[in-house]
């Protein structure tokens, strides 16, 4: 028989409590230790399985970034003339292994979608598995919409014949965009014999023909109005006058770029070349007639004033490129936004405009005239400006490439204003929102 004593209340000493407590937590201590030691494994290995899923995410995520960059940088390359798929690849390839290691790239392109597809596949060894691997693979489409860079743009809002063709004149420019941004029904024309050629024909309104030759492909109609691209380039800034009311006559010589004011007129057989830079044609026109003859590379005329017209006659010669770099980087002539209207004045030989005295709002006429304008390299740029093409012979045929961005174009008579893409032939830049920057790009997946 064992005894307890207990107090006089019937309860065991407090003593005794305290040392069979004891006993208890001790039992449970060491019963936490061999459940935490049972567990720690488990642990360990779940510790390590959420560091390997964090760092094959990250890795995954980053792929995935790379893919839709190299995408969409090798996409851009399909716009460009002679390009092939092998040259798509490059690119697309160059993107992936300037930020990846250790991967493998696939490249397919589809020159009919106008896509190019990169898929990209890595093996991720896991640090808390030993001689384990999964593999990560991600892809990106990216596609080209509209499949043309913009070449031809009329911004005229309203105006019937926004982009008009008459007679036997031909526009060709089978690698891009023509539009006309009109909404009249008539805001596209070719009619008579003319004949309107561009991969890819639109108009914000309607179209005229005579018959169905006219056009080719047949214009798509009620199409959205593009918004001017080069809306933010910024004018040369114009300076003091360099030159007054300058005319040359009959002599061989080299100008300087500087601001001419009055005007600039090149005749009587001249033969004139023009010095690399920018030229600011202001409060008089920029006439060559007369069998004379310009040239230049690298050269960027701004026109500015109420009298500054643009006239290339029948019997001139031009040849100007755009300069590489500087405010009219990629711009050949730049006509002045305020749209200061004057009167193109009647070509000596007779041929061209009336000389109709513009009305209000009307936009400012310029006019190319001559049978020998072979190389016009580079974008021209009259948001409120008309050009009038009243030639017999081929127009810019000789240039890598010719954007215009104008209010209105009109060709008459028989010439043939050819529009090249050949963009990859010239180190004279296309300005961003023309050129082979034309169409929407974006991921498809």
């Amino acid at each position: 028989m064992s005894w307890i004593c207990k107090d006089w209340d019937g309860r065991a000493p407090a003593g005794s409590v305290r040392r069979r407590g004891g006993r208890f937590v001790a039992d449970e201590a060491g019963n936490t230790i061999i459940v935490f030691a049972l567990a720690l494994p488990v642990l360990v290995a779940a510790a390590g399985a959420a560091v390997d899923y964090s760092v094959a995410a990250a890795t995954r995520s980053k792929m995935q970034s790379v893919a839709d960059s190299a995408a969409l940088a090798s996409v851009r390359e399909l716009q460009l003339a002679h390009t092939d798929a092998n040259r798509v690849t490059v690119i697309a390839n160059n993107v992936v292994n300037s930020s990846l290691q250790n991967v493998t790239t696939a490249v397919k392109v589809d020159f009919k979608a106008m896509t190019v597809r990169v898929a990209i596949e890595k093996q991720y060894t896991h640090f808390f598995r030993v001689s384990s691997e999964t593999k990560l693979d991600v892809s990106a489409t990216a596609k080209m919409s509209g499949s043309m860079p913009l070449c031809l743009l009329g911004l005229d809002p309203k105006a019937a014949h926004t982009i008009g063709l008459e007679h036997s004149a031909l526009l060709t420019a089978p690698g891009c965009l023509v539009q006309s941004n009109s909404n009249s029904a008539a805001g596209l024309q070719s009619k008579n014999n003319a004949v309107m050629k561009a991969g890819m024909i639109c108009s914000a309104g309607g179209k005229v023909d005579t018959h169905k030759a006219n056009y080719y492909p047949t214009p798509t109609t009620d199409c959205p109005v593009l918004p001017d691209p080069l809306s933010s380039r910024a004018a040369p800034p114009v300076g003091a006058c360099s030159h007054h009311n300058k005319v040359v006559d009959g002599v061989t010589v080299t100008l300087p770029p500087g601001v001419y004011c009055g005007g600039l007129v090149l005749t009587n057989g001249a033969v004139v070349k023009l010095s690399s830079g920018i030229f600011i044609i202001k409060d008089g026109p920029l006439t060559v007639d007369g069998g004379a003859s310009v040239s230049g590379t690298e050269v960027g005329i701004y026109l500015t004033g109420g009298a500054a017209n643009l006239t290339f006659d029948a019997d001139s010669t031009v040849s100007l490129s755009a300069p590489k770099d500087g405010p009219l980087a990629g711009i050949l002539i730049f006509d002045d936004r305020s749209g200061a209207s004057a009167a193109a004045k009647a070509p000596k030989s007779g041929r061209g405009a009336s000389g109709r005295a513009n009305t209000t709002g009307a936009p400012r006429q310029h006019q190319i005239l001559s049978d020998n304008t072979r190389n016009l390299l580079g974008t021209i740029y009259m948001p409120q400006g008309e050009i009038i093409i009243d030639a017999t012979k081929p127009i810019a045929d000789k240039s890598a490439y010719t954007v215009l961005v104008v209010r209105q174009l009109h060709l008459y008579s028989g010439p043939n204003l050819i529009l090249n893409t050949d963009y990859s032939a010239t180190n004279v830049p296309v300005p961003m929102g023309v050129g082979p920057f034309g169409a929407k790009i974006f991921l498809s997946n």
